[in-house]
């Protein structure tokens, strides 16, 4: 060990004496056969270096007045990789990068990385660890939750770590991104079932509404949980709202909308009727909500999405043709406009749905997955369950806004493998996106019960052109899944259905 802590010496030692400061590594990438990229933070113009080690085991460097997390078994090879030895920039940032070989077998290893910077004193940063993955394939972390997630909102904290809360009753957790650990984090607010989870400007979470814990019904609960002092405050919606839209704006105030205000499968006439037609908005400067315009369409089930304008389109979902207040599903979407508090006109997109999902693009636009459809023509004159028609739409909408002050377009992509509602999707660079899981939905009309088919396939979405393609599937089946795209630019689901994660390596 001698040899290799005075090559770390001597590689370090030749720039001037440096203030200690926090030292950071990250890393992303890691498909096999693709770039590996390491990233570190540390103070302008300071000497570093990058280690790596199949092996932890806790290593102190005394000459050095360090203590490693690894091994420094391949300490002098890192002097000889490019970029992996060198002097931070003056934003005292470095980065390194690295091919993985074509070899799939590389999946069973995993790489313990650390990064060590200064002339005295010197620093060691935090463990990273990298855990090859094929391209277009499903993996489990290294760890999995402590307690099953199901709903809820995800935060980025500080040092890349996700909170997750909401989704595992009164349980709040942190996945250590870095690690892939999983950590509890103290008490917060338990959701229910078609409620809505936001995340705020300043790092709080907003929950409203749902399918009350206690009764079933949905309710007017609200509540904001700060994760940096672990609190909870509860509050009151001024009606009870489940399957209703939550997102916000472009000012930090966060659009709530229509939702259900009866929930009865076994009398879906009262659960289509109360579908609402009114809005509030939560502002959180005062933890307060005020009345917002109503909808021109009464809606429920339908998915709420922020645009890169701040503005935030409404599209589909259960709803009453106005006037004579007969159920029915969109085929619509409007956008509101926070700057006058308004929505503008309609735009028609090809295929009524919902329960389906929506993610906005990496190019600012919006793509809506799938979905259910629903006749109730007959089932309005008998009303017999065993009359109600409903299908799973196979299609895709992908919604392009004006920035001339249009309403924008939509345009429909095909090609994905199965009908699907309540599925996964997370954007992708480029404009693309990943698409997995959900649920088909079918009557029994034997038992005038419900059949659901759960999922694992998946699907990959791309723009120039606009197409979907099979991708690698999941190990289980998931449907309403927390989907979240992690720092190193993978993407992570949870929940709907399986107690463990999985991650998608684009």
């Amino acid at each position: 060990m001698m040899h290799r802590t005075s090559t770390l010496l001597a590689g370090l030692a030749f720039a001037g004496a440096a203030a200690a400061q926090n030292l950071s590594l990250d890393q992303s990438g890691g498909a096999i056969g693709g770039l590996t990229t390491l990233r570190a933070q540390g103070q302008p113009n300071e000497p570093y270096v990058f280690l790596f080690d199949f092996r932890e085991q806790v290593t102190p460097i005394p000459a050095l007045g360090i203590t490693l997390a690894i091994t420094d078994t391949f300490a002098g090879l890192s002097f000889a990789l490019p970029g992996f030895f060198g002097n931070t920039n003056s934003s005292g940032a470095a980065t390194a990068s690295i091919t993985i070989p074509n070899d799939p077998t590389l999946e069973s290893i995993v790489v313990s990385l650390q990064a060590v910077a200064g002339a005295g004193p010197f620093r060691a940063s935090n463990l990273a660890r990298l855990t090859p993955q094929v391209r277009g394939t499903w993996k489990a972390p290294l760890n999995e939750p402590s307690v099953p997630i199901a709903g809820g909102a995800t935060a980025l904290l500080a040092g890349n770590e996700i909170l997750f809360a909401g989704g595992s009753g009164p349980v709040a957790q942190v996945y250590r991104t870095r690690t892939e650990e999983w950590a509890l984090a103290g008490a917060t607010f338990g959701v229910g079932l078609l409620s809505q989870s936001t995340g705020l400007a300043d790092g709080r979470i907003l929950f409203t509404g749902g399918l009350s814990l206690t009764n079933g019904q949905p309710t007017t609960a609200a509540a904001v949980y700060d994760p940096a002092t672990q609190t909870t405050t509860n509050l009151t919606m001024a009606f009870p709202r489940a399957g209703h839209g939550a997102s916000r704006m472009g000012n930090g105030k966060v659009l709530v909308t229509g939702g259900l205000a009866a929930f009865d499968l076994q009398n879906p006439l009262t659960l289509l009727t109360g579908i609402q037609v009114t809005t509030e908005v939560f502002d959180p400067v005062t933890n307060t909500f005020t009345a917002g315009p109503n909808m021109l369409e009464a809606r429920a089930l339908h998915t709420s999405t922020t645009l890169t304008n701040g503005q935030v389109l409404i599209a589909g979902g259960l709803t009453l043709i106005p006037i004579v207040n007969i159920p029915t599903v969109s085929a619509t979407a409007y956008r509101f406009n926070p700057a006058n508090n308004s929505f503008g006109l309609p735009s028609f997109f090809s295929g009524a749905r919902f329960l389906h999902s929506a993610a906005p693009t990496s190019n600012g636009k919006v793509l809506l997955v799938g979905g259910l459809t629903l006749d109730l023509t007959l089932f309005l004159q008998t009303g017999n369950i065993q009359d109600l028609i409903v299908g799973t739409r196979t299609d895709c909408q992908l919604f392009t806004p004006s920035f001339l002050g249009g309403f924008g377009t939509f345009a429909t992509v095909n090609g994905m493998q199965e009908g699907r509602a309540g599925a996964a999707i997370a954007p992708l660079p480029n404009g693309g996106a990943v698409i997995a899981g959900g649920f088909r939905l079918n009557i029994n009309v034997s038992t005038n019960t419900y059949d659901i088919g759960a999922t694992a396939t998946a699907d990959l979405f791309s723009q120039s052109p606009n197409a979907i393609a099979p991708t690698g599937s999941m190990a289980a089946p998931r449907m309403f899944p927390t989907t979240l795209n992690l720092p190193d630019g993978t993407v992570m689901v949870v929940g709907g259905g399986p107690t463990g994660a999985e991650i998608y390596q684009n």
